[in-house]
């Protein structure tokens, strides 16, 4: 299987429909799951959604310098979504953006029963609701969509190294909190 800058190159160098395609469908669900995360409305995410992938085909020959692609696109969402919220006059911000966002834990239900997965859900959101929400959302950005500390620290607009720190400073509260539960 190739990976996503693969199909970016491929895209970008011959106009690969199909391979722009793979990479919208690859993304579409981590980019969405990912703003209603940072507290914004259905309709927005989705709208900001299709405007970043008609920017990215409107613009490609531009864009020759972008490598990873898949930070590239969440950096863009976000900063859609901020525009759009702007766009309506509302209060808007990085900070308040950082100050609200909110994670959730999702399990698949078919593997794991119902009454375990509440007690998980509730366990692990115990956990979050300890570290601050940039970390929540540093947290969400490496351990749920995959993403690498660089495309993090773009994302989160901080060097790579600060990055690295947000998520071990998270892990270790996240740590120290869930050695607590168990000695209590």
């Amino acid at each position: 299987m190739d990976s996503i800058e693969q199909y970016w190159t491929k895209f970008l160098d011959k106009g690969d429909e199909a391979s722009f395609s793979v990479i919208y469908n690859k993304l579409v669900d981590d980019l969405y799951a990912y703003g209603i995360s940072l507290g914004f409305q259905k309709e927005s995410c989705k709208d900001a959604i299709q405007d970043v992938f008609i920017k990215l085909y409107l613009n490609r020959k531009s864009l020759t310098h972008v490598e990873k692609i898949t930070g590239y696109v969440f950096r863009s969402f976000k900063n859609r979504l901020i525009d759009l919220k702007r766009k309506n006059h509302e209060d808007c911000s990085i900070d308040s953006l950082e100050e609200s966002f909110v994670l959730e834990v999702t399990v698949l239900d078919d593997i794991i029963s119902k009454e375990t997965v509440s007690i998980v859900k509730e366990k692990v959101d115990q956990l979050l609701k300890n570290i601050t929400p940039n970390q929540r959302e540093a947290v969400y950005l490496k351990y749920v969509t995959g993403l690498q500390h660089k495309e993090i620290a773009e994302i989160l607009n901080i060097h790579e190294d600060s990055a690295r720190k947000l998520l071990y400073r998270a892990m270790e509260k996240m740590r120290k909190v869930a050695l607590f539960f168990i000695y209590f």
